[in-house]
């Protein structure tokens, strides 16, 4: 026994002259190699997601998904911006020999486009080149199924036709990221700017939301980084829904400081009575049902942090059942100095479905 404790005296005597050393000299050893980054990011797509993104986009355009993409001509009619893009998707495809295109389709059989960047997301190869990516495909297990297809069609795509693209469209990507960032102060504090409006305190602060503009218009993607969230945004979304996508997702965890509570649950179970909210739930929400009504609270909050940071002068359209009437509640009457957002989100349900 008092062998361990003299080890565990000895360890802790190190480890003090080893802290000691590291501040005399003025560099502190758990800080050396951190990077700190802000909790959110409004970014152009990476070029590793756009490899990926891109191909699947010119076989659905092509192939899989004729008409739906067709019917895009009439935005781009009207966009310029986006005119390019939507022309590229078929003249690119147009220009491919029936080697390539059996490729293509090959690759659409065994691979979604997804796994396939958040792969290199997860290993550090977010910022990665057309080099390294394709290395990483050659070396990696995720890519073992037809691995010779695979990469003698990314390393022919990405080098005639994605790169030379995605040099063309990043200035119009980071250019709309920049229009979004700078509807707030350049010293904007997210976190801060709702712990103040929700008069909730974390304990632990959100991680890393990161928001890629991308080029399409149908279809978006999610993929994790750690504990870190990041998003694909498409082109034709406003500022005012880029925003309110940011703060519905990071409402999550000021949210859950109640809604993960047996009195919300209760709560919840009652409004199953309620049929619109039923009915649409049945249909198509990826949710339990208590996240179903958080997801109503959670996109209405954002709406209403939208009107009071100054980046919207209303609420605008609902998404859901009841986010839009809950959003312009709060604009009315909500008091973070008089009332919780707890109180004031209970007595909200309670007056809506008479409970």
């Amino acid at each position: 026994m008092k062998k361990k404790v003299f080890r565990l005296l000895g360890i802790i005597v190190l480890i003090s002259m080893v802290s000691t050393t590291f501040l005399i000299s003025g560099c502190i050893p758990w800080k050396s190699n951190k990077v700190v980054q802000k909790p959110l990011v409004i970014k152009a797509e990476d070029f590793s997601v756009f490899l990926f993104e891109s191909s699947e986009e010119i076989y659905r355009a092509n192939v899989k998904s004729q008409a739906m993409w067709a019917g895009l001509r009439e935005q781009a009619d009207r966009d310029p911006g986006y005119a390019a893009h939507y022309s590229w998707l078929y003249d690119t495809y147009s220009k491919w020999d029936d080697h390539r295109r059996s490729q293509l389709n090959q690759i659409m059989a065994d691979y979604l486009p997804q796994p396939m960047a958040e792969r290199l997301i997860q290993k550090g190869k977010q910022g990665a080149g057309l080099d390294e990516i394709i290395q990483f495909m050659k070396d990696d297990r995720s890519f073992s199924k037809n691995r010779s297809t695979l990469v003698d069609f990314y390393s022919w795509y990405g080098a005639n036709y994605a790169l030379p693209h995605y040099n063309q469209i990043q200035p119009l990507l980071k250019q709309k990221a920049d229009a979004a960032t700078a509807r707030v102060d350049k010293d904007f504090d997210i976190v801060r700017f709702m712990e103040k409006e929700t008069g909730i305190k974390l304990k632990e602060k959100p991680d890393v939301l990161e928001l890629m503009i991308s080029m399409r218009l149908i279809g978006a993607s999610g993929f994790s980084r750690e504990k870190d969230s990041l998003y694909t945004i498409r082109w034709n979304s406003s500022q005012e829904k880029i925003w309110a996508m940011a703060f519905n997702e990071l409402n999550q965890q000021f949210f859950r400081t109640f809604t993960g509570g047996w009195s919300f649950k209760y709560l919840a179970g009652k409004l199953k009575k309620d049929e619109k909210l039923m009915n649409k739930y049945k249909e198509d929400v990826p949710y339990t049902w208590e996240g179903w009504i958080e997801e109503n609270l959670t996109e209405g909050f954002a709406r209403y942090l939208n009107v009071r940071a100054g980046i919207s002068q209303d609420v605008g359209e609902g998404v859901y059942i009841f986010d839009h009437e809950y959003a312009q509640a709060l604009v009315n009457g909500f008091d973070v100095q008089k009332t919780s957002l707890e109180d004031f989100t209970t007595k909200f349900l309670k007056d809506k479905y008479n409970i």
